[in-house]
């Protein structure tokens, strides 16, 4: 009998686990996937900006024309 209380008791755990552990696994699993999101978002958002930053330069050397600095040169 003692045996059976010991595999009872084990049996009455493991709904309590899964009740406390599941919502527990998927509010983790909602946490990464909004951290992934928003990791996206700003990587993409860094990205752009750099982007942006290299096409105005590019347009502004393509403008001014290529400016070469040489030590000693006086123009």
């Amino acid at each position: 009998m003692n045996e059976d209380r010991k595999s009872l008791g084990l049996l009455a755990v493991v709904p309590i686990a899964c009740c406390i552990g599941l919502p527990l696994i998927a509010a983790a699993g909602i946490s990464v996937a909004a951290a992934a999101w928003v990791g996206g978002i700003t990587l993409a958002a860094l990205v752009l900006v750099g982007v942006v930053l290299l096409a105005v330069r590019a347009r502004r050397q393509r403008t001014h024309g290529p400016t070469t600095s040489i030590p000693g040169a006086h123009s």
